[in-house]
C-alpha cells in the first residue's frame, strides 16, 4: 500500500490512512467498501493460486483432527496467508480505492467549507 501513499498529497495521507483502515475493517465485518465486499475478496483469494488454495483449505476441514496442536498451526498459516492476501486485494484495487477516496475527501472538504462559512 506503499505507493497510494506516493500519489496524495502529505495533507491527505492521515486522511487516506484512517479511509484505509475504514475500508478493511469494513470489508472484513461484511459491509461494502469502494464497491468492494467480502464476496470480492474471497474470489480474489481463491484467484490469487488458480483455486489450488481452495483445494488446499477444503481438505484441511474435511481432513483437520482438531485435537492436534497441528491443526491450530496450520489454522494460523492460513490466517497469516490471508492478511497477505487481503493486503494484495487492497494493491490490485488501489485505481478505484484512490478514486473514491479523493471523491469523498473533496466532499468532505467543501462539507467543511460549508460550515465554516456559515459561522
Amino acid at each position: 500500500m506503499k505507493n497510494i501513499f506516493n500519489q496524495v498529497s502529505t495533507q491527505e495521507a492521515d486522511a487516506l490512512e484512517k479511509f484505509l483502515a475504514i475500508g478493511k475493517h469494513r470489508i472484513l465485518n461484511n459491509r461494502e467498501f469502494c464497491g468492494f465486499s467480502v464476496s470480492d475478496f474471497v474470489t480474489f483469494y481463491f484467484e490469487v493460486h488458480d483455486g489450488k488454495l481452495a483445494n488446499a483449505m477444503v481438505k484441511f476441514l474435511i481432513t483437520a483432527d482438531c485435537s492436534s496442536s497441528n491443526t491450530l498451526l496450520t489454522l494460523m498459516g492460513f490466517k497469516e496467508f490471508a492478511k497477505d492476501v487481503f493486503e494484495e486485494f487492497f494493491n490490485e484495487n488501489e485505481t478505484t480505492i484512490l478514486k473514491t477516496f479523493r471523491a469523498e475527501y473533496k466532499e468532505q472538504k467543501e462539507e467543511l467549507e460549508i460550515a465554516l462559512a456559515g459561522l
